[in-house]
């Protein structure tokens, strides 16, 4: 099969760390072109890397005809614009997570893709890793029996960066952080929630620094979800089941380590899936090497003639946006572009 030209929208530490992934690992995905706002980052990014083509603007890129499909890893409210851009001119795309900040934005941009007949995926790539599809693969089996509750927390304490604490931003935790949660719930329970309910806290900007989701789901099950970028939590997710447990220990959302045991905790099995090797160097961590996993999955879809994966399709990509902006409206977040203040809500 013919490699995939890529194109990279951004040159951010995401975009960083997706090139060397691909760089790192595989001939299957050359890297023809870098786009920035400012052609002389982009250069400077297509020379650390040997990218043939540096352009100083994103509608440039998307005109190159040398290239098959762009990854967007720009900020999250410039996601749509984006999207929108490459997809009317007939480009893949595979977008970083969140696809958008409101469920209206998400929904107008999987219309643009359907109309323009193209490849687009927003990039959930936890769900690619080995250790995802081992916990597909138990809870189809029936082997933990029904899944009755999910235990997922994400907590980082992380420097008041702008994208993180600024509303105009699209900063918080809910977005950036909190969408790996609510993917794996539906993931697990392979529907979305009949009911969901958040609580938390805004900072003094609007957003959220620290929240807690409940959800219910058919058969009275349950998943919490606790999420904050004000302090450092376990990073872990448990699935527990009426015949057994699974446990990610840490880093869910790139995770290499699953821990199968019976109800009432007795080992049965430890999976361990290591990242895949490589001599590059990222930005973000080692691990974020298993961006591979999606990057090698887009890939088998678009030579098969598919426009969407299976594993993040259209339909899921609208269900994660609408449990996050339910999220979003328990928590009192009004984005800038929506045109009013933002509500504080404590409770």
């Amino acid at each position: 099969m013919a490699p995939l030209r890529w194109g990279i929208c951004t040159g951010g530490e995401i975009s960083h760390d997706f090139v060397a992934s691909l760089q790192g690992h595989s001939d299957n995905h050359p890297i023809v072109a870098i786009a920035t706002r400012s052609l002389e980052r982009a250069q400077k990014f297509a020379t650390k890397f040997k990218i043939p083509t540096a352009y100083g603007s994103y509608e440039e890129l998307a005109r190159d005809p040398n290239v098959d499909i762009v990854y967007i890893g720009a900020i999250n409210t410039e996601h749509p614009r984006l999207s929108k851009l490459f997809l009317t001119n007939k480009k893949n795309v595979l977008c970083e997570k969140p696809l958008a900040l409101t469920l209206h934005e998400t929904q107008d941009v999987l219309k643009t893709a359907k109309e323009s007949n193209v490849f687009f995926m927003e990039a959930v790539w936890t769900r690619f890793f080995p250790v995802s599809a081992k916990i597909r693969e138990l809870v189809s089996s029936g082997k933990l029996g029904d899944v009755k509750s999910m235990l997922l927390n994400f907590g980082l304490d992380l420097p008041d960066r702008e994208r993180t604490v600024k509303r105009e931003m699209g900063g918080g935790a809910l977005y950036d952080m909190g969408i790996y949660m609510v993917q794996m719930t539906t993931m697990v329970f392979g529907e979305g929630p009949t009911s969901s309910h958040t609580h938390g806290f805004l900072n003094e900007n609007g957003v959220d620094e620290m929240y807690t989701t409940v959800m219910k789901f058919p058969n009275k099950a349950m998943a919490t979800l606790a999420c904050t970028y004000k302090a450092d939590y376990p990073n872990e997710v448990v699935i527990v089941g009426t015949k057994g447990r699974l446990r990610i220990p840490d880093h869910f959302w790139a995770p290499t380590d699953l821990i199968w045991s019976s109800p009432n905790g007795e080992p049965i099995e430890t999976f361990n899936f290591p990242t895949p090797e490589s001599s590059a160097e990222y930005s973000l961590g080692p691990l974020w090497s298993g961006m591979l996993y999606e990057a090698d999955a887009v890939k088998q879809a678009i030579q098969e003639g598919k426009k969407e994966h299976a594993l993040v399709s259209w339909k899921e990509t609208e269900l994660l946006a609408t449990l996050m902006e339910k999220a979003r409206r328990d928590l009192g977040i009004v984005w800038v572009h929506e045109g009013q203040s933002p509500v504080v809500v404590l409770a």
